[in-house]
């Protein structure tokens, strides 16, 4: 049977080129896919300061979720003052060296990180010239600053500058990396804004102990420490690569599901199309005597076949796709440029084994009931098709159209990031139901057209419209894959869109202040923020800090259910001055008293509490607590989900700077004058029109990233419909030479198909349309309140120009090529 497998597919090479490409697709999008995910669970940074430390030990960095990842902190958890003694006491430790980290700038507003000299050791940095730093002045840096011992550099710490003495020259025993810069235990300390404690250990083994055991047994010995070895140093040395791989984790999981379902959903349509058009043969097999099981085998081992050569050679350049998307990912600030993406095994045969077992399940739904009919049955429904549906298909397409409109409008009751999660993916349910329903709607889009076209047609549209009739599946066929393309694409490029729009009108109508003030480099100090409320031009000077927290809102009764969301840290006084959050009820003056919290009115909402009420969550620094509501407002998706005191904040951050402040000049006083006040003092000054369209740009560089991922989904999806329908097009040339025979021109056969393609394509573009309507108002709700989603014209024209130009372009050249003399299917 093997053999005659491969003879058929010998004979039909023609329509299994179809098939090959399809899952070679299939296979190339999912390898991508597999790769991204594996990144976000191994891949990272590499150690740089830290890189000769054997062992990296540190605080829990993630809080554990019951049946799921761990939820990473975005703050470092500190360590106690005596852990690097305990740490020392464990058998096999040479030396144990406790690390702080300070952000520094210098003038020119480079970022630099700054540590103690006792923790050179651990790259290993050594003097080549000069000496250690002693004093709160002094400073080792390496050779990238042009610098000798004795000179002095000005470097800033929180906006406020200060003068080192350069006291030595040093160079690590591996060169690269980021610049050095040393402070003396002292200087480092006099900046580290958390007392005695430290931020990580390096543990440099002796000679008698393998890292991994050394690891191993600091765990045991010592208490709520977690450690690292090899490439996972990076992971606690740059807290940034740990929270790029949860967010690349997070965002590929979430595309590759799309991905997945549409791969599998197009390879099936193909698959199912390959079947159809060789129900003939199928149905002569049966009459010569071959048994449906015979029969359905030898499918199965033509898909075997065919599929498993394409999904191994379409893995390949999968890799080179994930890739693509890695820059991209970078370009877009998602993870660092030094972030190596995993490139394992494991992604490609994932890929292979999906590839293989969605075709072969499409093959044996497709081929089941044709190699089930008796020979003369086959053979009558060889020549045409019933637009007529099963119950169990009608019913299940029914069944998911409707699942789709009741999950498209959820976020009318579920508020927040849930509902907005579950509106975004109801196009899938909406596409899938059509799917099924595909022949029905082209036999209700027939009974629409054919008033059209008048009593008396021309010859090439009267066999359009029977064409049409007689092969509704076939037309679903192609209708269905580019309706995907623009529903799909329409939900996933204008959602960030409308949440983009509402965020920038928040953030415009809630920013008071005539300016935001920045210090280069770094963030501002408490004592930068008096300093600048004290200047004669200003009225109110607010500092805003942000980070992250995480709240467990036991989302839909799931167990446990932590989420994030962005805090922001204000002082409360005379803030009506500088920001405006669109307070409802109570007021931010509260938030003066201690363990106060104020929350956008979609959290609240989403965590059942109001004014009054406790809520419970974790600061990014992994400190639990439970603070009284004292306002909801309404600009949480400009400004953050939670806000409470700035100080309260501050002592959470890793750096304990603010990320910037919000002024307000005084009655009187001329802006400008202000502004040059503020540009004395070293700061960046930005008026409040510059201030909104930053804080766009930065969204729209993170939408950036979601748009590129789209597009090359959509790429996939547009390359398999070309196929799927050049395929169906060349399968009819026994069809369009019968009609030739019979007296039509060329012209009129080209004609024909040209008025089949722009029945499909008018039907796609509108089914596409009316598909993806549901779920960019449900999106638009969760985000606004209002059904009324940010679509760009110019963006959906290209979706449906791009659509019509793949629907036009295939079959008319399939129809040339099909027509040619020399043509061989």
């Amino acid at each position: 049977m093997w053999s005659f497998a491969k003879e058929s597919i010998r004979h039909h090479r023609g329509g299994f080129a179809g098939v090959f490409v399809a899952v070679f697709l299939c296979a190339a999008l999912i390898t991508a896919m597999g790769v991204l995910i594996e990144s976000g669970l191994r891949g990272g940074t590499a150690a740089d300061k830290l890189r000769g430390a054997d062992v990296v030990v540190g605080a829990p960095q993630s809080l554990p979720v019951v049946e799921d990842m761990d939820a990473p902190l975005s703050e470092r958890v500190l360590l106690p003052e005596n852990a690097a003694s305990r740490i020392a006491d464990v058998p096999g430790v040479e030396q144990a060296v406790g690390t702080v980290t300070v952000p520094l700038a210098d003038d020119a507003g480079r970022s630099l990180s700054a540590s103690a000299w006792d923790s050179a050791v651990l790259a290993p940095y050594t003097l080549t010239s000069g000496e250690e730093p002693r004093t709160v002045n002094e400073v080792v840096v390496d050779g990238s600053f042009g610098v000798s011992p004795g000179d002095r550099l000005a470097l800033s710490h929180g906006g406020e500058p200060s003068e080192y003495t350069v006291s030595g020259i040093a160079e690590a025993e591996k060169p690269g990396g980021a610049p050095a810069v040393f402070l003396s235990s002292a200087g480092a300390a006099a900046l580290w804004p958390h007392g005695d404690t430290y931020a990580t250990v390096g543990v440099i083994a002796d000679e008698s102990v393998a890292p991994k055991e050394l690891a191993a047994d600091i765990e045991a010995g010592v208490d709520g420490v977690v450690t690292y070895t090899g490439d996972r140093r990076g992971d606690v040395e740059d807290l940034d690569g740990s929270a790029a791989r949860s967010t690349l984790l997070l965002l590929s999981g979430s595309l590759a599901g799309v991905a997945l379902m549409t791969a599998v959903f197009v390879t099936a349509g193909t698959l199912s199309l390959s079947i159809l058009a060789r129900r003939r043969e199928f149905a002569m097999l049966r009459a010569v005597g071959a048994g449906s099981g015979q029969t359905l085998g030898m499918i199965i081992r033509e898909v075997l076949l065919v599929s498993g050569a394409a999904a191994v050679l379409g893995a390949a350049p999968g890799f080179g796709l994930a890739y693509f998307l890695g820059a991209q990912f970078t370009a877009g600030g998602v993870i660092p440029e030094d972030f190596a993406l995993a490139y394992g095994p494991l992604p490609a045969l994932a890929a292979v084994a999906l590839s293989v077992a969605a075709a072969v399940g499409a093959s044996l739904v497709s081929a089941r009931g044709t190699v089930r009919m008796s020979p003369t049955t086959a053979l009558r429904e060889s020549v045409t098709e019933a637009a007529g549906l099963g119950r169990g298909r009608k019913m299940s397409g029914l069944v998911l159209l409707a699942a789709g409109f009741v999950a498209a409008i959820l976020p009318l009751a579920i508020p927040g990031t849930g509902g907005l999660a579950i509106a975004a993916s109801s196009v899938l349910l909406l596409i899938i139901g059509a799917g099924m329903l595909g022949p029905w709607i082209v036999a209700g889009v027939l009974r629409l057209v054919k008033p059209l076209l008048g009593r008396n047609p021309s010859a090439s549209l009267s066999l359009a419209e029977a064409n049409a009739s007689a092969f509704p599946r076939r037309l679903a066929g192609g209708i269905i894959p580019l309706a995907l393309a623009i529903a799909l694409g329409s939900v996933q490029l204008f959602m960030p869109t409308t949440v983009e729009t509402e965020a920038e009108r928040q953030s415009r109508d809630g920013m008071v202040a005539d300016y935001m003030v920045t210090a280069p480099g770094s963030g501002i100090s408490a004592d930068l923020a008096e300093e600048v409320s004290s200047l004669p031009a200003v009225d109110t000077a607010t500092p805003v800090a942000h980070s992250a927290v995480l709240a467990d809102l036991r989302f839909l009764g799931t167990e446990d259910g932590l989420e994030s969301y962005g805090i922001q840290g204000v002082d409360p006084r005379n803030l009506d001055s500088t920001l405006d959050l669109g307070v409802g009820d109570g007021g931010l003056d509260g938030l003066s008293e201690p363990e106060t919290v104020a929350l956008s009115v979609d959290l609240a909402r989403e965590s059942g509490v109001g004014v009054g009420d406790q809520f419970a969550f974790h600061y990014g620094d992994g400190t639990e607590t439970s603070a009284v509501v004292v306002a909801t407002y309404s600009r949480g998706l400009g400004f953050g989900d939670v806000t409470v005191a700035n100080d309260t904040l501050l002592q959470h951050t890793t750096a304990g700077l603010n990320d910037y402040l919000l002024v307000s000049a005084a009655p009187g006083t001329n802006g400008t004058a202000m502004a040059d006040q503020l540009e004395d003092l070293g700061l960046t000054v930005v008026d409040r029109e510059s201030a909104g369209a930053a804080g766009a740009a930065d969204r729209k560089a993170q939408s950036w990233v979601n748009i590129v991922a789209m597009l090359v989904l959509l790429g996939y999806v547009g390359l398999s419909v070309v196929n799927s329908l050049v395929m169906a097009t060349a399968r009819r040339r026994p069809e369009l030479m019968l009609l030739r025979s019979l007296g039509a021109s060329d012209r009129q056969l080209r004609r024909m198909t040209g008025a089949e393609s722009l029945l499909l394509v008018v039907a796609a573009v509108v089914l596409g349309t009316v598909l993806a309507i549901p779920p960019l108002m449900g999106i638009a709700v969760n985000v606004s309140g209002l059904p009324m989603p940010t679509i760009q014209p110019l963006v959906y024209l290209a979706i449906a120009g791009a659509a019509a130009a793949i629907g036009f372009g295939s079959v008319a050249v399939a129809t040339r090529a099909a027509l040619r003399p020399e043509a061989r299917v």
